[in-house]
């Protein structure tokens, strides 16, 4: 998508998550764009492709990395997920009160072996990340993180 249609796209999400349960249709430069918004999740549709923003705006099998159970989306730990002609993309954040060590080692067991890219600790902040890739076309990574008391997980899948 072209830098114009993208910012086009984020006003008409940002106007539409300032209602509640409504459909709003758009005259672009390209066409028509429809802008819903249904509880905590906002999609915008175009003949360019189509963008949902918030909470179970991705489905979670799809995303190629197993979530840490009983890790959960809160309406500010929200998702996206981008479909148009040149591919597709999905990000989701979860959080869990579990410590960073005890994900960061079920991630350890459940992710292939050397998917593990980087570990790093500092006093009371923690990160790693894990990128899997059948190619350069089709990645997934995740990032463990030790934020507020509570451990942060993003999902991210590209095709």
């Amino acid at each position: 998508m072209r830098i114009s249609t993208v910012l086009c796209l984020l006003s008409m999400v940002a106007l539409a998550a300032c209602g509640g349960g409504q459909k709003t249709t758009y005259s672009t430069g390209n066409g028509t764009a429809t802008v819903t918004k249904n509880g905590n999740t906002t999609t915008y549709e175009s003949k360019e492709g189509k963008v949902t923003v918030g909470q179970g705006a991705v489905d979670v099998s799809k995303l190629g990395a197993p979530l840490y159970p009983g890790a959960t989306q809160s309406a500010d730990n929200g998702s996206i997920s981008v479909t148009s002609a040149s591919g597709s993309g999905t990000m989701a954040s979860f959080s869990t009160n579990d410590s960073f060590d005890k994900v960061y080692t079920w991630y350890q067991a459940h992710l292939p072996k050397g998917s593990e890219k980087m570990h790093a600790s500092q006093g009371g902040n923690s990160m790693a990340e894990f990128t899997m890739a059948e190619n350069t076309a089709n990645q997934t990574l995740v990032m463990v993180t030790a934020k507020d008391n509570a451990t942060q997980i993003v999902i991210t899948h590209g095709k």
